[in-house]
């Protein structure tokens, strides 16, 4: 191990410890015994003195017990703490926290994305106060591209849980003003923007849902399920996610 893990000065396992055992809700005895182990340890104290490593994660592995990685991917069952360097630098015994961004990491990735796309990317990059001093054309390719991302994101996320997710034109969230304006002008006015988005999203649902209807069936017993009848209505949910629809049956 590093010589800090002869140190009993040290406090930076201490604050780390702390920070995990209140994070995590575990007892201090799974700390301790992560740090006792010397391929455990050992990755700890890399991440403190060697400014090469940058990222060190610490979790629950299958056994209940603390597990520390300093790389991804990260084979997660429960929540973990990511800590992660500003700078390539040792970590300061005093003040650890000013050379660290701490944070947690889902059990499903997928899951945390769509949240942080949500609640950060979308909020702060589709806000018109945050355009005042762009290019009209800049503003509506970087809408464009948040769009396209969050649709990326559920999409995704809906293969992965077996459901197909169509995503929704830019600038749907307008639909009204624009129906309105339509209705008013007697369909002189048009707004062309989102008449190309449309027309867009219609070819991308097309290519869905041909993929979706030429899947063999057979390949629903290839991972050894034994499907039987199932004597049911069929029910269709529709769901709004921010400009996404899902229909699930």
């Amino acid at each position: 191990m590093s010589e800090g893990n002869d140190n009993p000065q040290d406090p930076r396992p201490e604050f780390f410890g702390n920070y995990i055992i209140k994070a995590l809700k575990i007892k201090s005895e799974k700390w301790f015994r992560l740090m006792v182990t010397e391929e455990q340890g050992t990755k700890v104290y890399n991440f403190l003195d060697n400014p090469e490593c940058n990222v060190l994660i610490i979790f629950q592995n299958m056994a209940a017990q603390l597990f520390a990685m300093d790389s991804f991917p990260v084979p997660l069952k429960t929540k973990a703490i990511y800590f992660v360097k500003i700078a390539k630098v040792v970590v300061p015994k005093e003040n650890p926290s000013s050379v660290l961004i701490i944070g947690d990491m889902a059990s499903k990735p997928i899951e945390q994305l769509a949240t942080i796309v949500d609640d950060i990317f979308v909020p702060l990059l589709a806000n018109p106060e945050n355009h005042k001093n762009w290019a009209t054309v800049v503003s509506l390719d970087v809408k464009e591209h948040v769009h396209s991302l969050k649709s990326t994101v559920y999409q995704v996320k809906g293969q992965i849980n077996g459901q197909t997710i169509l995503p929704m034109p830019v600038g749907v969230e307008r639909l009204d003003s624009i129906e309105k304006i339509v209705k008013e002008s007697d369909g002189k006015i048009v707004d062309l923007h989102f008449k190309s988005a449309v027309e867009g999203v219609i070819i991308k649902w097309a290519t869905q849902i041909t993929e979706v209807l030429s899947a063999d069936s057979v390949s629903a017993f290839k991972s050894n399920q034994h499907l039987t009848p199932w004597a049911g209505n069929i029910k269709i949910d529709k769901k709004w996610h921010s400009g996404i629809i899902e229909y699930k049956i």
